[in-house]
């Protein structure tokens, strides 16, 4: 596929090639969307960028990140013998047995907590519905929110959280104010994600830390299904990153990696599978059958390092 040289990588400013085509598979809208491979540092990003009113249109009140909340789930026993082990949540009690148990939990289980500051100051941008926020407060966070969606707003307000109302930029808080900032699964919908770690970067106390979740594009799955992949989710996710391209990111910031790691999931195969076969039925993820049928993906994805989401932490120097 030769070069296309008016597609400008928004990481480092390269050159490229066209990766795929596909549509909006989520709500099965006829449009397509292009999205290119940089030669460089191999993100894929989405060509044209659309402009604000456009991505605007893409998020319908009825996305999953803005459904009501449902009851609390209580963090269980295994979970917080684990947290309070090795994250630094000491104010968690449990029975002697599960402390006890907890060096070994540790080794395979909760390998993407978040490490607890004490009386720091958190803020989890694109926090949808609160669900995270609510659930990192019952571990003795105090977390506020930034979400542009009106109606995720009014539902984390009437679950007594603290949410900005519009994107990073337009809340402008000040500099050096927070411990940690949280950016799970949003820095793929930034049509500038140098201008978005920037504007983390400032807000972010020295020492402070930021914890991303973002899809991993070269993940097994992906190779496998290509468009069909869930997590390509078009044309919400404007850009893909692998860990080569989220590294460059991150250093030319001014960010340290503290933490790096890959993780994968029965819901993304899944998902996948569906697309790739036009289920719009029961979905595949709620069956048990076909969940057992994907641990063995789940096996092969992690041992080849090639899971479907990157998960990583950095410092602010």
């Amino acid at each position: 596929m030769p070069l296309n040289h008016k597609s400008i990588c928004p990481i480092c400013r390269g050159h490229g090639r066209l990766s795929f085509q596909s549509r909006d598979l989520l709500y099965d809208k006829p449009q397509t969307y292009e999205y290119m491979q940089c030669c460089g540092c191999g993100l894929i990003y989405q060509h044209p960028m659309p402009d604000p009113v456009q991505i605007n249109s893409f998020y319908l009140d009825d996305y999953a990140a803005y459904k009501p909340l449902g009851r609390l789930k209580r963090c269980g026993q295994a979970r917080r013998a684990v947290l309070r082990h090795r994250y630094g949540y000491s104010h968690l009690d449990m029975p002697l047995l599960f402390r006890l148990l907890a060096p070994m939990l540790s080794v395979f289980r909760y390998r993407d907590a978040i490490p607890f500051v004490p009386s720091g100051r958190a803020i989890d941008i694109g926090c949808g519905n609160g669900k995270f926020m609510r659930t990192m407060n019952a571990l003795g966070w105090q977390f506020e929110g930034v979400e542009f969606n009106s109606t995720a707003v009014d539902i984390c307000r009437r679950e007594g959280l603290k949410v900005f109302h519009g994107d990073l930029h337009e809340v402008a808080f000040e500099d050096n104010a927070f411990d940690l900032v949280s950016a799970r699964h949003v820095i793929e919908h930034m049509p500038d994600p140098g201008d978005f770690v920037a504007e983390i970067v400032r807000i972010l106390k020295k020492g402070g830390r930021l914890v991303i979740r973002t899809p991993n594009s070269q993940a097994l799955g992906r190779q496998w299904f290509g468009k069909y992949w869930y997590a390509n989710e078009v044309p919400r996710h404007l850009v893909l990153f692998n860990l080569e391209s989220l590294r460059m990111l991150t250093e030319r910031h001014g960010l340290r990696l503290i933490t790096e790691k890959l993780f994968t999931s029965p819901k993304i195969i899944l998902n996948s599978w569906d697309y790739l076969t036009g289920n719009r039925g029961r979905p595949s993820r709620k069956r048990k059958f076909l969940r057992l049928l994907a641990r063995p993906y789940m096996m092969l994805a992690t041992v080849s390092g090639r899971g479907d989401e990157i998960f990583a932490i950095y410092e602010r120097s």
